[in-house]
């Protein structure tokens, strides 16, 4: 396991409990410093569309012709998807920062099965719980599916 991957396995954990227990994730910006230390030398320009499409999603001021050129980036478009719930009130800003630290991290097939678990989550959550969810603990799920089939595939 690398760096990253237990970087992201570890705060996600983390993460996951707070949200569980307080719904509120406190250090979420902390984890997105991080993964912006860890993937700005390497992919410079990957990590720098993701900030600029997660800065779209938190600042409402922003208008959406800039969201535009981010669209020929695929990497970006869970980003933007996200950003453009958080814009409308449908999700939290935790979340939109959780999933631009994984798409800073990983590529676009972890952060799709990050949704996928989310979505997943969603549907075990409402049977047993009514109000908001909580969205970390699916991200978590998704995130540990694809480093299992990471294991047991070798995709890179």
């Amino acid at each position: 396991m690398t760096l990253t991957e237990s970087f992201a396995l570890a705060s996600f954990t983390l993460f996951s409990l707070a949200d569980l227990r307080y719904r509120l994730v406190p250090g979420i910006e902390l984890f997105l410093l991080g993964t912006i230390l860890l993937t700005l030398p390497a992919t410079p320009i990957q990590t720098g569309i993701i900030l600029l499409a997660c800065a779209w999603g938190l600042f409402r001021n922003i208008s959406g012709w800039f969201a535009l050129p981010l669209l020929f980036y695929p990497p970006a478009w869970p980003v933007l998807f996200n950003g453009y719930g958080y814009r409308k009130g449908l999700i939290g800003r935790a979340d939109l920062l959780a999933v631009s630290g994984l798409a800073c991290l990983f590529p676009l097939p972890a952060v799709l099965l990050s949704l996928f678990g989310l979505e997943l989550w969603r549907r075990i959550w409402i049977r047993r719980q009514t109000g908001s969810i909580p969205a970390i603990p699916g991200l978590l799920l998704g995130l540990l599916a694809f480093l299992l089939l990471r294991l047991i595939l070798p995709i890179s």
